[in-house]
């Protein structure tokens, strides 16, 4: 190949990808929490969001549901129709392959809501989520964990490396939760900065308040500091319940979460796309 000569778009991202696993655990998935106060719908919006940005860039992304039925009401269930639960693999009741199934290209799903009570009755076995997938040969880049109630010694089951990021509405119902999340990961970050996003308000300053109130709280409590990493709007709207609001999240919170999850393979999926759209154009 000369040095004029260029591979065809999109030849390749595969390998680049499993070459970047390869420098995060020994060609294991790596593996992000979206922890979120928010309620269990637009959470998995986000998630699923993130998750759809980062397959069209070119990853192979699964999604791990943890969010309850009992904190849902938009979707009125699983985005996807599930059979089996990871909590039923990891008390070895069934295999890794009936829980994790495709869902679209380069995207897969399962739930995860009975993995914490079998973890809490001593059921739940090793070895981690990441560990499984490899044996089974299914090959994500990136494992995105959504969850409204996080527990530590639940998420110590999907990876030995494993990142959060919180999601923190701003209203003080999301700021009570976000500080008992704070709390539940204190632990798993050893006195690091825990990175938060505030969602919500009409301007930026209303998630800046909302974080330095957080901030203050979770240092006066537990002595943790947190990591400011931006504010994004959310759109009120009306819901079937005349006592509550839904929210609905805007596509940037998405591309925000996808580029903190995987900022080397979002480039390379624009790449492509750039490469795509100049032989396209070249070509006409």
């Amino acid at each position: 190949m000369t040095d004029q000569q260029q591979p065809p778009a999109g030849v390749g991202l595969k390998d680049q990808a499993s070459g970047l696993r390869q420098l995060f655990g020994e060609g294991f998935a790596r593996v992000w929490c979206l922890v979120s106060s928010l309620p269990g719908d637009p959470t998995m919006m986000v998630a699923l969001g993130a998750a759809n940005a980062l397959r069209r860039a070119g990853q192979r992304v699964l999604l791990v549901d943890e969010i309850p039925l009992s904190n849902r009401s938009l979707l009125g269930g699983t985005p996807f129709p599930v059979r089996y639960d990871l909590g039923q693999v990891f008390s070895g009741l069934i295999g890794i392959e009936k829980v994790v199934k495709p869902v679209g290209d380069k995207l897969w799903y399962c739930v995860a809501t009975k993995l914490r009570r079998a973890r809490e009755d001593k059921k739940a076995k090793l070895p981690t989520l990441t560990e499984r997938l490899h044996r089974a040969n299914i090959d994500v880049d990136v494992v995105i964990v959504a969850s409204t109630d996080p527990h530590r010694g639940t998420h110590q089951l999907f990876a030995e490396d494993m990142e959060h990021i919180l999601i923190s509405g701003t209203d003080d119902e999301a700021l009570e939760k976000s500080l008992h999340m704070v709390h539940e990961l204190a632990v798993l970050f050893g006195g690091s900065p825990i990175p938060v996003v505030t969602v919500g308000g009409r301007s930026s300053d209303v998630g800046q308040t909302s974080f330095e109130q957080l901030q203050t709280r979770a240092f006066e409590l537990m002595d943790q500091p947190l990591e400011h990493q931006g504010w994004v709007r959310a759109s009120q709207l009306a819901s079937e319940d005349e006592n509550t609001v839904d929210s609905m999240m805007p596509s940037s919170l998405f591309r925000m979460m996808a580029g903190r999850i995987f900022p080397e393979g979002i480039v390379q999926g624009r790449l492509a796309e750039e490469t795509k759209g100049i032989e396209a154009l070249a070509a006409s």
